[in-house]
């Protein structure tokens, strides 16, 4: 009998603990579980930090700092332990500057 599956299974040595089992789900997606990760939790803490605030006259630059910097905080470990590609770290620190590029040009002093 022939065994097709369109994932490569795990075996006991990729389970062996909480990085070895993630470096393997890492590796079956392709590299994509953990950016995709961030992006979702980039997306998640902007929308949730856009409206904390006024509902009035939200701050997006202070929303996108905050997605950025959460994430960047997220992304360093994750590049440092080879879950992630360096760029997608370096993703997060350039948005992060961007961020703080755009609230300097806004002039925001709340």
């Amino acid at each position: 009998m022939v065994n097709e599956t369109w994932f490569l299974e795990p075996t006991a040595n990729d389970t062996l603990d909480y990085y070895t089992f993630f470096r393997y789900v890492n590796n079956a997606v392709e590299g994509l579980f953990f950016p995709i990760m961030l992006l979702v939790i980039w997306v998640i803490s902007f929308i949730a930090m856009l409206f904390s605030g006024s509902t009035y006259r939200p701050s997006a630059s202070k929303a996108w700092i905050w997605a950025s910097f959460f994430t960047t905080i997220l992304a360093i470990p994750l590049g440092v332990l080879d879950l992630v590609a360096r760029k997608y770290m370096y993703i997060s620190i350039v948005m992060l500057g961007i961020g703080v590029i755009w609230l300097i040009l806004e002039g925001s002093s709340e």
